[in-house]
This record gives C-alpha cells, structure tokens and sequence, in this order.
C-alpha cells in the first residue's frame, strides 16, 4: 500500500501542507499516514491527517486551518493522554492538530518535543513538490509501545532494525529525556534485538 493508491486523501495532504508551510512553526505527519510514507506494514489504509506540534505553535497552525475548523484548539485529558487538541475536516476526512502532548501510563510519561527535538530529526517527504516532515519512527515506537499497540510496534520495530544507526541516536535521546517504567524499556530492549 502506498498514499499514491489513496489519490483523496494525498490530495487533501497537499493542502493541508501547503497551509501550515505558510507558518514559521514547528510541526511534523504524524499516525499512519506517517508510517506508510516511512515504509511501515499497515493493517489498514489511513483514514485521517494526524498533525503534532508544541503547545505553543498550536494557535498559528490552528489559524492556517481554520477555514476547516470544527472546534477551537482545547485541552483535552482522557485517559493516558493530555494534549491542546483541535479538529478540522474537509471532503469528509478527518484531521487533528495535537499540541504539547503528553501520554502517562504505569508511571511512564512521555512528553512530546516537536521543535526542541522531533522536527530536527523528522525525515523529508515530498507531495507534489511540497516539503512535509514525518513523524521520525523512533517516537513512534515509543508512543506505540505505551499504548500497548504491538500491531503497530512492531511493524515499526522491523521498520527500525532495516537501518538501526539512522534512528537509534534519536531513541536513546527520547529515553533520556523522559521516564519509561522498567516493563516499557525492556519491551523497547526486546524489540530492537537489545541494540539499546
């Protein structure tokens, strides 16, 4: 499967793009159209546009959507996680703007660096020209193992392992600057045939 074979919702990524380039904010493609650009095995196709960025850069991105505004970026906390989180759509397709996120989980927490650390790291991709930055699969794995989702971690887990060196620098920062239980590590540990 590749988003080409999905011409609606590649088209819709476009512009979605080209609208939050116009801004000087810090943001990355996150969730499963992220991973399919990146070469990760889905089980299903994508069906929305999943955009992450800090808490502070949310109101300019949010300002750039606005035409497609549901609601106005708000705080929302349910269960694990805790974001500023807004939503838009557009020929019947979702997509969400998720600010300053944070999942907790077994006394792990997770905070979500866009400009300090993921969107240096955030891989090129190129729509129609535009520059989009991906979500780099070191986050993804984290995010995924804390969620319990191993239909996910581990296709990015085998994803990882086809060129370790690229994404295992930005991993062990990810580690470093947050708390994961001893469970969550060893989970990590064991997927990447103990290379951290």
């Amino acid at each position: 499967m590749k988003l080409s074979d999905l011409p609606g919702l590649e088209s819709l990524l476009y512009e979605t793009v080209c609208k939050l380039n116009l801004t000087d904010q810090p943001w990355v493609l996150g969730g499963s159209c992220s991973l399919l650009l990146q070469g990760v095995q889905l089980d299903k196709p994508p069906r929305d546009i999943d955009i992450y960025t800090d808490a502070e850069s949310v109101h300019e991105l949010h300002a750039s959507l606005a035409d497609w505004a549901e609601d106005a970026p708000h705080l929302d906390q349910e269960g694990m996680y805790a974001s500023i989180l807004s939503h838009y759509g557009r020929y019947g397709v979702s997509i969400e703007l998720v600010g300053g996120f944070t999942v907790m989980t077994g006394g792990s927490e997770y905070r979500v660096e866009i400009g300090p650390l993921l969107h240096h790291a955030a891989p090129e991709h190129r729509i129609q020209g535009t520059v989009v930055r991906l979500m780099p699969l070191s986050h993804e794995l984290v995010f995924n193992v804390l969620r319990a989702r191993p239909d996910r971690y581990e296709a990015i887990a085998a994803a990882i392992l086809l060129n370790p060196n690229e994404h295992l620098p930005l991993l062990s920062k990810i580690l470093t600057r947050n708390r994961l239980n001893m469970q969550h590590r060893s989970t990590l540990s064991g997927l990447l045939d103990h290379l951290i």
